[in-house]
């Protein structure tokens, strides 16, 4: 009798939860969270310099955590301005953290955001990680921090989502600043084979410090000196495949990947509405699927040098400017001659 007893009221108890679940709306906009965050978030360990925020929302009928860090302004802005930094696939928000303190002390609030799926952000596997749902996001971001105008600055696939992000959000973006933008270049069409999610979450599950530093010095810095500082971004990506969440973080990646593949932004550039910078180091080759295309296939792509200038001839309000013997990265290989040109340009 007394198992009965128990067994009727822990089904009572599933019963009431499902019942408050499907009765429940979702909050519309999602809610802001700066208490205390652990400092292993998400499989993620790296320390941040300024605090760590959560914005939770419901999306893709799941809760999600995406952290973000909300840098103020350091000098009076009176039009209080204020920049997204989106980063790239193989960075972290934290990545921008320099180019943040430059835009706060030039009089900026800056938000530094951890994609869904990345870093010290929730990594849910089954997801979408479509371009337009990474913007849109960011937009439900922004839109609970009460931001409703922005400059929009994205590296690497942070340069597709705020290329999608003002396509989506013309009338909320003040500028765009696309960095190294991935998607310049249609890598099916010029001939990269499908990989299956299984195959490339296979490739990427093994990955550790020794394999992202080869990748990352081939691809983001050729032909240039490896400098000691870059071994921070190394580790704090190889510590999170080494970690607790380093599978799933594994498939996401995969799963990111098969999302870029298919969806590059060089097709829908003519209708970008707002000012839009490119910046561009000349010496990038970076390029999805390259490590599993032909030769023949992999010779064609990521020629940044050509890419560039084809991109900004495309963007109807867009100005140039390529970083001579740079590559993926400019704003950690040559800060200096990146952020002269970037504090010249904002606004």
């Amino acid at each position: 009798m007394k198992i009965f007893s128990v067994f009727t009221a822990f089904s009572a108890i599933l019963s009431c939860t499902a019942v408050v679940s499907a009765q429940s709306d979702p909050d519309p906009v999602g809610t802001i969270y700066d208490g205390h965050v652990p400092a292993n978030l998400y499989g993620s360990s790296y320390p941040y310099p300024w605090p760590v925020k959560l914005f939770n929302f419901y999306n893709q009928r799941q809760n999600l955590t995406m952290a973000f860090m909300d840098i103020p302004a350091r000098k009076h802005n009176k039009h209080k301005k204020t920049v997204v930094l989106l980063h790239g696939g193989n960075f972290c928000g934290v990545t921008w953290s320099d180019t943040a303190g430059q835009l706060s002390a030039a009089g900026y609030r800056v938000i530094l955001p951890d994609d869904i799926g990345f870093c010290k952000s929730s990594k849910p596997q089954g997801y979408s990680y479509n371009v337009q749902q990474q913007a849109l996001n960011i937009h439900s971001l922004l839109t609970a921090l009460g931001i409703d105008q922005v400059t929009v600055i994205g590296h690497s696939m942070g340069g597709m989502i705020a290329a999608r992000y003002g396509l989506m959000y013309p009338n909320n973006v003040q500028q765009l600043f696309l960095v190294n933008p991935l998607g310049l270049e249609d890598w099916v069409a010029k001939g990269v084979p499908y990989l299956s999610i299984d195959a490339s979450y296979e490739s990427g599950v093994v990955s550790n410090f020794t394999t992202l530093k080869a990748y990352e010095h081939a691809n983001y810095f050729p032909n240039a000196p490896w400098k000691p500082e870059y071994d921070a971004w190394v580790h704090m990506l190889a510590d999170i495949y080494a970690g607790d969440y380093g599978s799933e973080y594994s498939y996401v990646m995969a799963l990111v990947t098969d999302a870029l593949l298919s969806q590059p932004i060089i097709y829908q550039l003519p209708l970008l509405q707002t000012r839009t910078y490119l910046l561009v180091g000349d010496s990038d080759v970076s390029a999805l699927g390259k490590a599993w295309s032909s030769p023949a296939v992999a010779a064609k792509l990521g020629h940044y040098h050509e890419l560039g200038p084809a991109a900004a001839a495309m963007i109807p309000n867009c100005k140039l400017h390529m970083f001579p013997g740079l590559g993926h990265a400019p704003f950690l290989q040559d800060p200096k001659a990146f952020y002269d040109v970037l504090l010249s340009w904002l606004d």
